[in-house]
């Protein structure tokens, strides 16, 4: 619904002409807050490095969502940490991710008012964000992936659950343009705790991780992280592994990976090599090509992840046969233990 000029102005908003311009560079700030670990107590620093994510984008993982935010953008995040707490029922540590665009934007007129040094606009910029809105449906995933992969392990799994959301601009005056969003959610969840140096290792090897992945190759992985419907969580996870078996058996060769499992007689080798790349070209099905990958390439896999592999299969392809399964029996939590451990979560 668009609101009329008169609305627009009794919420404290004046109307600014079109030759009355702003030169604004936007950004985002994303929160988390992270359920299943915690600071060590002995930790006397509560705050982790700052860790790069691609082009224009930094993150950092703290006690204090307000320290955080400092240290990624030099403001702090909130007027009043503890209240901002209690009223969001949101708890530490968090994780903080922050963006900005590569060029600023042009303000021309719009409704504006200023509070406190600061700026808000009404709906002045519909057409802009774009690099953001991008950056979220690409970029964001990937990362999330990645950091959930690294700060977990697989008898304890880390949630990253956004609670805040601010889109801001900062004109060329210094003065910032605020849109603020929040969300939360309540969870029961037990929490292991994580020194300072095992979070800085955590955070290094995401950023490696992030690097890996490709949009395609999470966003299946990332939907279910944050899907609540148990169906549709398990249906994601899955679609990950599948995903994520055809493109890493696309990457094998028969020569390089597989020739050396078969141990061949001498006197029938060329033979013997020429059946066995066939039946290794001719893998086209899922199972063939997962069992493949795990004899090659997954040495983090065993046999039980095989067994529970082919249990996953099989009620998939029920439900796609249309049988009904209760929600309950979806080995939801399979599936998603199988999919950290094929991008690389350890055990404790």
């Amino acid at each position: 619904m668009t609101l009329s000029k008169y609305v627009i102005e009794q919420m404290g908003f004046t109307e600014y002409p079109e030759t009355d311009e702003l030169e604004i560079r936007f950004g985002i700030i994303k929160a988390y807050s992270l359920r299943g670990l915690v600071f060590e107590k002995d930790c006397e620093l509560k705050q982790s490095k700052v860790a790069s994510f691609g082009i224009n984008c930094t993150s950092v993982i703290s006690q204090s969502i307000n320290e955080a935010c400092k240290l990624l953008t030099g403001d702090t995040f909130v007027d009043d940490e503890e209240k901002w707490l209690s009223d969001n029922k949101a708890s530490p540590p968090f994780l903080l991710i922050y963006f900005w665009e590569s060029a600023p934007r042009t303000l021309r007129g719009g409704y504006r008012q200023e509070k406190d040094g600061n700026i808000y606009t009404y709906d002045a910029f519909p057409e802009g964000k774009i690099e953001i809105r991008n950056w979220e449906n690409d970029v964001e995933l990937r990362i999330i992936t990645a950091l959930t992969v690294h700060l977990s392990t697989l008898e304890r799994q880390v949630e990253i659950v956004p609670i805040a959301r601010s889109i801001f601009g900062t004109t060329q005056q210094g003065k910032t343009v605020f849109d603020i969003k929040f969300t939360a959610s309540a969870k029961a969840y037990v929490s292991s705790p994580k020194s300072i140096d095992g979070i800085a290792n955590s955070l290094n090897e995401a950023e490696k991780l992030f690097a890996e992945l490709t949009k395609d190759s999470s966003r299946h992985f990332y939907a279910a992280l944050n899907e609540e419907d148990r169906l549709k969580k398990f249906l994601g996870y899955f679609l990950f592994i599948e995903r994520f078996t055809h493109r890493t058996f696309k990457s094998l060769s028969f020569e390089v990976n597989a020739k050396q499992l078969f141990s061949i007689q001498q006197h029938m080798e060329k033979s013997a090599a020429e059946f066995f790349s066939m039946v290794f070209s001719e893998s086209k099905n899922l199972t063939q090509r997962f069992h493949w990958c795990a004899m090659t390439v997954w040495n983090q896999l065993g046999d039980e992840d095989i067994n529970n592999f082919i249990e996953i299969k099989k009620i998939r392809d029920r439900l796609a046969h249309g049988e009904h399964i209760n929600e309950s029996d979806l080995p939801v939590e399979k599936a998603k233990t199988l999919g950290l451990k094929l991008l690389g979560t350890k055990q404790t």
